[in-house]
């Protein structure tokens, strides 16, 4: 067909520009921030790109927004891959770990205990979704090109943020106890930045978390200590560590997890049953004076603070 091509590709380029344009604008009016997403794609990612002897970080959203693995990897001269999982058990993806015959790496394994050790097997729902998933992007080499484009794209540009729609307002944050969070946004190494704003605690949630959790049964709860020491064992085996961490909490959440979840009948019962090496936040005063404004994720600039505190623990711990 002629006619004048040149002039109407150049008419369509420059109509695309500004409709992007028009969008990056209204985003970043409305607050928004250049944002990964922390679904199983990107996790696949994070879970490919994990090196034999680098260092796996495991658990929810604890981990996700309390260790930068960026930093904890120039610290420890190790690449950290950010693996943790929101809302979801770790059991799952260390017991992944153990089944991977060429990884004798690092495993800091966050334990929340109301995920880990509550009734009811749905809670690893999400982590075996994960494991599922990552095996389709390991034999779809499109899905992973798909996927680093994603995030090159999303990490720069804030009108392809998840969350973010043209007709709706720009919601960042969800669910309890996170009224005071301010923003929200996934890096492109997965590390979560939260960033909180100042006000009443009495707005935050009456009822925390590990109040409304129902801990598992004495046999359940035996079970699952088994699995995660024969987890333990087979990195061990290996020439592995495993370090399990108790991330930091306070205020009401604290003191609803020790009331429903006791450190002495689950956090000691598990470090003793599998003997890796285990920190917990009250035991190392590096560790322990941090404050968490929603009572359990650290706010970025603690974050910092706290991944660089917790490389010279696990230096100094070897």
């Amino acid at each position: 067909m002629r006619g004048p091509w040149a002039r109407c590709w150049l008419l369509t380029f420059l109509a695309a520009l500004l409709a992007v344009a028009f969008l990056e604008n209204l985003a970043r009016r409305r607050g928004v921030q250049p944002s990964w997403s922390v679904g199983s794609e990107s996790w696949g990612m994070e879970a490919l790109d994990l090196e034999p002897d680098g260092i796996a970080l495991l658990g929810s959203s604890r981990m996700l927004s309390g260790v930068e693995p960026e930093l904890m990897s120039r610290k420890t001269g190790r690449r950290a891959r950010q693996l943790a999982i929101n809302a979801t058990s770790m059991l799952p993806i260390l017991e992944w770990l153990a089944e991977r015959e060429d990884f004798s790496g690092i495993v800091v394994a966050e334990i929340t205990s109301y995920l880990e050790f509550r009734a009811g097997g749905e809670w690893r729902a999400t982590a075996e979704r994960f494991k599922h998933d990552l095996g389709e992007l390991r034999r779809s080499p499109a899905r992973r090109v798909e996927s680093l484009l994603s995030r090159f794209v999303q990490t720069r540009m804030a009108c392809r943020s998840p969350g973010f729609h043209l007709l709706t307002p720009y919601r960042d944050r969800h669910g309890p106890g996170v009224r005071r969070l301010a923003s929200l946004t996934v890096e492109g190494s997965r590390f979560t930045r939260l960033e909180f704003q100042d006000g009443d605690e009495s707005l935050e949630e009456t009822e925390t978390g590990p109040e409304k959790a129902i801990p598992a049964s004495r046999a359940d709860l035996d079970e699952l200590m088994n699995r995660f020491a024969a987890a333990a064992r087979a990195i061990q085996r290996r020439g592995g560590r495993v370090v399990f961490l108790a991330m930091p909490t306070s205020g009401r959440v604290a003191d609803g997890e020790e009331r429903a979840f006791p450190r002495k009948e689950f956090w000691d019962r598990l470090a003793a049953s599998t003997s890796p090496e285990s920190i917990h936040f009250r035991d190392h005063p590096p560790l322990s004076s941090f404050s968490c404004p929603d009572g359990e994720h650290l706010s970025y600039e603690d974050a910092l603070r706290f991944t660089r505190a917790l490389a010279e623990v696990l230096k100094s711990a070897r």
